[in-house]
């Protein structure tokens, strides 16, 4: 077979290498790696160095070690982790030190992100594949000597030089569809013990954030998620480790990872808390993950779940921690045309006119008043001195761009790139910080400004001017607003009832199981509540009803009128039922949502219905027990259900 070229020019300068000539690593790098990866064909305008930290503080120690990196361009602008090929750390020749030296090549390769790592001394080369979200590799552990001989010269070169890597496209498949078929090679050609080759097909578990980018891995599955900012839309890449479904990648949207993964988190897949998951066998679950069904082993399916806490639990916090922050719960969310935000109010059309109007002729480049701060912005009114952005307010329109019916424009608190910039630099802290009257005001804020100060005195400036009198004028605002008290300051019983009935519509259309462990203080804490009611509550045939449905069998079933005799029922049964209730679930990993369901229109009839002695501990109780679970349903009914 004739032997190419380039792999003979190679042979011959590696069977002429004398490593006794090298004294220190700048050796090792001009008469080792430079005339090496030459002969690799690798263009000398390819190749970079870079000084290494070595200290624990993060800086360069007197002597730096100096890493080489070799890229599939000569373009300095575009040599990047994109780029990358191969990475090299050179050592002190004759030292046998090498462990320190491959965990330093592994660290720094994280980064710079070649297809390989070499660790060499001049004398032996250790050569490794880095596999994404895979442990490295050794492919080749050899000394200058053995690479003498012409196969296995040859080998490396095929293995190593430039044209091969240059054609691999780190973001296909191919080096992963290259290594699983090299691993079943290894099974053919070696007969290995079968669970040491699937051992090898596992990711090595990690986790990694910067930013909004997250990556979880574990044994067997990867998540790689785009995190959503300011209410934007995330997104991610679901991969595995397994021979069989190796190279497959699945894409979830942002509504995919709401309507599907997000319910039913940190729970067993064989708990039926989670709406993607139907178990088929002890062994084996069926899997839908947007468009894609899949047949996932336990442990599979164990670690997918893991990997899906991992993501949609920090996807949950950012979108809960954008609410807070921006104190947008109590209003409802809309997107229309390139927009989106939250409707704070309603107004007639002549008020609206008015509002823009003075907006309008108070642009802060128009005068320096303290009422001066307006920027005009076609249709919105932006609040805004020019160097700081306040708010933007948007009239909600159609799509034919036409307002709304019966002359009534809904005013919306728009969540603008703009004042929203510090997010999409990645500067989180920044965005915090900067929320506030001096800087981006909340969408509370606004609705409270709009109303107390900047409609008054629209109204009052053009009071003599428009037909309409300040009395007509603000009786054409239609103002939103919750009569409820905080859950953390109620202290009348029944102020309690809106949020179990937020929870009770929740639980209705739940389907799924839930985790016992949200349940658990809920049902204690209520049913200590509701205790001492007093026994001439009425509906106790309600309750009991209730409560005895929970036992039966067929949930659809209707009692049958002569199986219990409810006038010889008291309260006391219905406390002895719930008693009963809490003393299941504390053995429960999961519970039924019907179960849960009628038992908080139980608790809710009680509370109405009921005079109840109780003490300021167990309603402190109930009002925690309350707190998580309403906070539960709250984001599920908001963002979850709406993208199922």
């Amino acid at each position: 077979m004739t032997i190419p070229e380039s792999i003979k020019k190679f042979i011959t300068w590696i069977q002429g290498f004398d490593h006794r000539i090298l004294q220190n690593e700048d050796d090792v790098k001009e008469k080792l790696i430079l005339p090496m990866f030459h002969y690799l064909c690798y263009p000398e305008k390819c190749h970079r160095e870079y000084p290494l930290k070595t200290s624990k503080s993060g800086k360069y120690g007197k002597n730096p070690e100096i890493a080489h990196i070799y890229y599939t361009t000569d373009n300095i602008e575009q040599q990047n982790t994109d780029t990358s090929l191969i990475f090299i750390e050179a050592i002190e020749p004759y030292t046998n030190k090498f462990h320190d030296a491959i965990e330093q090549a592994k660290f720094y390769s994280i980064h710079f992100n070649p297809l390989f790592f070499i660790v060499t001394n001049g004398y032996q080369v250790k050569v490794f594949k880095r596999v994404r979200y895979h442990k490295e590799e050794s492919i080749f552990d050899l000394d200058i000597d053995t690479l003498k001989n012409i196969d296995i010269a040859s080998n490396f070169y095929n293995e190593l030089n430039f044209d091969l890597l240059k054609n691999i496209d780190k973001n296909t498949p191919s080096i992963l569809t290259y290594t699983k078929y090299n691993l079943i090679e290894r099974l053919i050609r070696r007969y290995p013990d079968l669970q040491d080759v699937l051992e090898q097909c596992d990711f090595e578990p990690s986790t990694t954030r910067e930013g909004y980018r997250l990556i979880i891995v574990k044994t067997k599955v990867a998540i790689a998620c785009n995190l959503p900012k300011a209410f934007g839309e995330g997104n991610c890449e679901i991969e595995f480790s397994s021979i069989i479904l190796r190279g497959l990648k699945i894409f979830l949207n942002h509504q995919d990872i709401l309507g599907q993964l997000m319910t039913g988190l940190h729970t067993q897949p064989d708990w039926g808390c989670r709406r993607f998951f139907k178990q088929l066998d002890k062994n084996a679950f069926e899997v839908y993950l947007g468009q894609t069904t899949l047949i996932l082993s336990e442990l599979e399916a164990v670690d997918l779940c893991l990997c899906i806490d991992g993501v949609c639990q920090e996807y949950k916090n950012l979108i809960i921690e954008f609410e807070n922050t921006l104190e947008t719960w109590n209003f409802e969310f809309v997107k229309f045309t390139e927009s989106r935000g939250f409707i704070l109010f309603s107004v007639k059309q002549e008020l609206w006119d008015l509002m823009q109007q003075f907006a309008n002729e108070f642009d802060y480049t128009k005068g320096k008043s303290e009422w001066h701060l307006f920027h005009k912005e076609y249709i919105s009114i932006r609040v805004s001195r020019g160097i700081r952005e306040h708010t933007f307010i948007l009239p909600k329109i159609d799509k034919d761009l036409s307002l709304l019916p019966n002359n009534q424009i809904n005013i919306v608190y728009e969540l603008n790139d703009v004042n929203l910039q510090s997010i999409e630099t990645h500067k989180l802290t920044l965005w915090q910080q900067d929320i506030g009257v001096l800087g981006t005001w909340t969408a509370r804020y606004t609705k409270q400004w709009l109303l107390e100060k900047y409609i008054p005195k629209v109204i009052n400036y053009y009071s003599g001017k428009s037909q309409l009198s300040e009395t007509e004028l603000l009786a054409k605002i239609t103002n939103y607003t919750s009569d409820r008290a905080l859950i953390k300051e109620i202290d009348n019983l029944r102020d309690l009832v809106p949020y179990l009935r937020d929870i009770q519509s929740w639980l209705h259309i739940y389907v799924d199981n839930i985790a016992a462990s949200l349940l658990k203080p809920y049902y204690q804490g209520y049913t200590n509540l509701v205790r001492n009611t007093d026994s001439s509550i009425t509906g106790i045939d309600y309750i009991i009803e209730n409560l005895h449905r929970i036992e039966w069998k067929n949930t659809q079933e209707e009692i049958p009128h002569n199986s219990r005799d409810w006038k010889n029922l008291t309260f006391k049964h219905a406390i002895d039922c719930l008693d009963q209730q809490v003393a299941r679930i504390n053995n429960c990993k999961y519970e039924n949502s019907f179960k849960a369901d009628l038992i908080t229109r139980t608790f809710i009839w009680i509370i109405q219905n009921g005079k109840i002695s109780f003490s300021q501990a167990q309603l402190n109780a109930a009002k925690q027990a309350l707190l998580p679970l309403w906070e539960q349903s709250r984001f599920e009914m908001r963002h979850v259900y709406p993208n199922r």
